[in-house]
């Protein structure tokens, strides 16, 4: 496991993260063992909650899954999961709870409506709880989401305290839409983002049996490391459909220069294929939640605003029938 010690406004309460404090590092106030690591509640699940809570399920965990989707939560229960009518009987019956609902974007601006209801109902559960809980979320959020909002909401409106009756992590997904339930089993990395050095010990246990590439760091890091991954696959896509531009305009078969770039082992065959678009739930609005989030911040995005421009050209020249998804990333 790789820990990684990024903390913002450390305070007293955070700890030494190297690993030789880290695995000896116990707050009195939060301890692993009160969790009960096999009763695991889903809220939202689509896409990524539908993979997630089957997956823990396989491995043997009790799982409850909550949707406001009644005809997702009635397949669900048809093949033979539990299913939980109200998100309050969800966390009741549960210690660490998966939120997977979505964050789209709208005008280039991520939409976190989402997460203020899931936010509201927490709120009211945690202020008549009488157990731990522990919340992972996993939906794509931009870097602050996570200490600016979702902390900030639940400190400012819970009378439980944060650290004793409850806590928070990020664990962002690296799912594609088609295959998202393999991808579960196989990941290639798993991100924990947290601001206090014992929770991620929680999820660790969770998610051994699946990798041993298991990055603990701050929020924030957790939270770009989700969006560069995204962006980066929509950069790469737009540089080969400009390589396959450039190969149609001088006569070149750009087949031919894709194969062969791609045999490259560093470069791989994802996304080198001319004149297929990033499409898709995640791509298009990851980058473009990104680029404005970039400007906000007074940074010109040069390259992903270039990445867009290359993508929209490509859309214009591809019909609709043509676009094809390969394979999409994501849901969040």
């Amino acid at each position: 496991m790789y820990i990684l010690e990024e903390k913002k406004n450390k305070s007293k309460n955070d700890y030494d993260l190297s690993p030789r404090n880290y695995i000896n590092t116990i707050n009195s106030n939060a301890n692993v063992s009160d969790f009960e690591l096999s009763r695991i509640s889903i809220v939202g699940s689509g896409v990524v909650g539908g993979a997630t809570g089957k997956g823990f399920h396989k491995l043997g965990h009790n799982v409850i899954f909550y949707d406001i989707s009644k005809h997702r939560l009635e397949a669900l229960k048809n093949e033979g999961y539990n299913i939980a009518d109200n998100l309050n009987e969800a966390l009741s019956q549960t210690d660490v709870t998966f939120v997977c609902v979505n964050t789209p974007t709208h005008n280039s601006q991520q939409d976190l409506s989402q997460i203020f209801s899931v936010l509201h109902d927490i709120t009211e559960y945690l202020n008549t709880a009488e157990k731990q809980h522990l919340f992972v979320f996993r939906s794509t959020i931009l870097p602050g989401t996570m200490r600016n909002v979702i902390v900030d909401y639940l400190e400012k409106n819970c009378i439980t305290k944060r650290g004793i009756d409850y806590d928070v992590v990020y664990n962002p997904e690296f799912l594609r839409e088609t295959t998202s339930y393999d991808d579960f089993f196989k990941p290639d990395r798993v991100i924990i983002g947290e601001d206090h050095a014992q929770l991620s010990k929680v999820l660790e246990e969770i998610y051994q049996p699946l990798t041993k590439n298991i990055i603990v760091t701050s929020f924030e890091a957790a939270e770009l490391i989700k969006y560069a991954s995204n962006c980066f696959l929509s950069l790469k896509i737009s540089f080969f459909n400009e390589i396959g531009l450039i190969c149609k305009h001088l006569g070149i078969d750009h087949k031919v220069v894709s194969l062969g770039v791609s045999l490259d082992k560093r470069i791989g065959k994802y996304g080198t294929e001319f004149g297929r678009p990033f499409d898709g739930m995640c791509l298009p609005k990851d980058t473009q939640a990104l680029a404005a989030f970039i400007k906000q911040n007074r940074i010109e995005p040069d390259l992903l605003e270039i990445a867009l421009n290359i993508n929209k050209k490509i859309e214009d020249m591809t019909s609709a029938s043509q676009q094809l998804s390969d394979p999409k990333e994501t849901h969040s």
